[in-house]
């Protein structure tokens, strides 16, 4: 064997040693930012948070496991909304369309409010009246689509408890728009008709090094 071939083996071994030496590193700090974000995100009750460096930030994001425990207790009260919002598949799985299950994941939790009023979230921001119009219209409730929304305009600062109402407020929109005729018992029903559990999605949101015109990259 040439010893060039035997240099790059030697090269080999030593940079995967230096990569898994990394990635434990790597890992030991996403359980640390992790741990940190989870309890500030419990202590605040938030469902979103961004911790910052100078060379970009780490997001963590709750993301439920959504389940439909009785589909014929479903069926019962909501009838034919469930059969044009879920498909029955035939491993006995459903497939639940996405503004339908976020209403439903919503429901289950408690997780929106009526008292919020999105205007009032907007002009507390500093935004005018017809700016708020057009915002509105926009807004999906989503912490990270709803954030860039906001920083396109002009609006910066962490705005986890402003994009945490707005949040709720939409949730609420999205129960009315399906749920509005049931009554307390049916709104019951529904709710223990379906299964959620969070989890704790987190990943880092930077600007790669070799991108020239300054995209964000990602790692998850």
């Amino acid at each position: 064997m040439s010893t060039s071939l035997a240099q790059l083996v030697d090269e080999a071994i030593i940079l995967e040693r230096k990569m898994k030496e990394d990635k434990k590193r790597l890992d030991a700090i996403k359980a640390e930012l992790t741990t940190a974000a989870y309890a500030e995100m419990d202590n605040k009750n938030l469902s979103h948070l961004q911790i910052f460096g100078t060379a970009g930030r780490f997001n963590a994001v709750y993301k439920e496991k959504f389940e439909i425990d009785n589909y014929e207790r479903l069926l019962t009260v909501l009838g034919e909304l469930v059969r044009a919002k879920v498909a029955r598949k035939e491993e006995v799985k459903y497939d639940v369309e996405a503004r339908f299950k976020a209403a439903l994941i919503a429901l289950f939790k408690g997780d929106y409010s009526r008292d919020i009023q999105i205007d009032d979230v907007l002009r507390e921001l500093g935004l005018s009246p017809d700016a708020i119009k057009t915002v509105k219209k926009k807004l999906k409730g989503e912490y990270l689509k709803d954030k860039k929304l906001l920083e396109a305009l002009g609006i910066q600062g962490d705005l986890e408890e402003e994009l945490d109402a707005i949040r709720l407020a939409k949730n609420a929109e999205l129960i009315d728009r399906f749920f509005a005729e049931l009554t307390e018992e049916q709104i019951e029903i529904v709710r223990k008709s379906v299964f959620v559990e969070d989890n704790i999605s987190v990943g880092f949101e930077y600007v790669k090094e070799d991108d020239a015109n300054g995209n964000a990259g990602s790692e998850d």
